[in-house]
């Protein structure tokens, strides 16, 4: 078997960059570990609109419901609204993430993209120290699948990246714990997403609600790592729940449990080798949030890709404009954003209900989390000053 481009994992990241890859002439294929795309669901399913002006998505029917805003809880349940009569249109959407990575999958289908499903990677080919393509288990059938290219997409986990010589690994303060309950015969008519913070509601983290209708909601919890033991995001998130008139008579028709890297990114390039999402740990380090992450860095990765298969050219340096060019479109971003998860860490929950009661009423430039931060910095310039270069401008 060989390809340009073996990509490890069929989630948003690998398929997006799947589609430009293979659009761009390179012949990919899309390895994955699961049965089915998508399945299970391991998200809030929350995603910004803006993602509607980059035409990666046809149809509207991986949509749940269309959010008008959001609404953020200090600890005494003072509340921040950002919404779209305040801060412009961009709002988001609550998706159906196995819909949404199916076509996301389509559309690389479409372009050219192969996909072998139940399909492990367990190793990479090397000859003389460099990554010639995948060792992988297809059901029981031991497969090696050459590539000059292989693409880490496969997750938190990242063994991809740790084969290749990449350190991926996590710090307990870089990684949250999370576990969510989709609920049914729950009271969210608002259409506003639900945030919750405090030491004691979610130390390090906050709950979500999420609406998927008026009487269905994702909520979830994420603790930091260095914060958690065993049991407490469940014990938290089961009494928020009982303590939430909306909430407490919700059953679950599902539960979802897994982890999501909160740290600054790593380095995403190699020798025939690139990482794109969770494995490169291009997420969002206050929100946790990743997926318009994926479509935007895995759009450069595949147009960088199908550029060095035209030119034959596998190398570090040729692959690196994939890193340079992530870097200028999110990089910033994710600094800044580390920077003030860190500082939150430091603040009590007196502090939070006083930064939430000063803009209670503040009307916000912009629905982001930069909107959100140039408020602070506006308003606690002393506490917040290491914040002022990422927000000018």
């Amino acid at each position: 078997m060989k390809y340009d481009v073996v990509v490890v994992g069929g989630g948003p990241a690998g398929s997006v960059t799947a589609r430009f890859a293979a659009e761009g002439g390179a012949k990919v294929l899309v390895i994955e570990r699961r049965k089915e795309i998508g399945v299970p669901v391991l998200c809030g399913e929350g995603i910004s609109k803006k993602i509607d002006s980059w035409g990666m998505l046809d149809g509207r029917n991986w949509i749940s419901r269309e959010m008008d805003g959001a609404r953020i809880y200090s600890p005494n349940k003072t509340m921040v609204k950002l919404s779209a009569e305040k801060a412009g249109n961009e709002t988001g959407y609550v998706i159906h993430r196995d819909l949404f990575d199916q076509e996301l999958a389509r559309k690389a289908m479409k372009a050219g993209a192969e996909y072998m499903m139940n399909t492990k990677a367990v190793g990479l080919i090397k000859e003389d120290g460099r990554i010639k393509g995948v060792k992988a288990m297809h059901f029981n059938e031991k497969l090696e699948i050459e590539a000059d290219i292989v693409v880490g997409a496969d997750g938190v986990e990242s063994n991809v990246g740790k084969w290749a010589g990449i350190d991926t690994t996590l710090k307990p303060k870089d990684i949250e714990s999370c576990l969510q309950y989709t609920l049914a015969n729950v009271d969210c008519e608002d259409p506003f997403t639900d945030f919750f913070l405090g030491k004691k509601i979610a130390p390090g983290g906050y709950i979500w609600v999420f609406p998927k209708g008026k009487d269905v909601a994702n909520v979830g919890i994420g603790v930091l790592g260095s914060l958690s033991r065993p049991g407490l995001a469940k014990k938290l998130l089961d009494d928020f729940i009982k303590s939430d008139p909306r909430l407490r008579k919700g059953q679950p028709l599902r539960v979802l449990a897994g982890a999501v890297p909160v740290s600054l990114p790593i380095k995403t390039v190699e020798d025939n080798l690139i990482l794109v999402g969770d494995a490169a740990r291009q997420v969002d380090p206050l929100t946790g949030g990743g997926l318009t992450h994926c479509l935007e860095v895995g759009k450069i990765a595949g147009e960088v890709i199908a550029e060095a298969v035209n030119e034959q050219n596998f190398s570090e340096e040729f692959l690196m404009r994939y890193e340079r060019m992530w870097k200028e479109r999110i990089g910033k971003k994710l600094e800044r954003n580390y920077k003030v998860k860190e500082l939150m860490l430091d603040l009590d929950d007196k502090t939070l209900d006083k930064f939430a009661d000063s803009l209670k009423d503040y009307n916000f430039d912009e629905f982001s989390t930069k909107g959100l931060i140039k408020a602070l910095v506006k308003k606690h310039p002393s506490l917040f000053v290491k914040l002022i270069p990422f927000v000018k401008g």
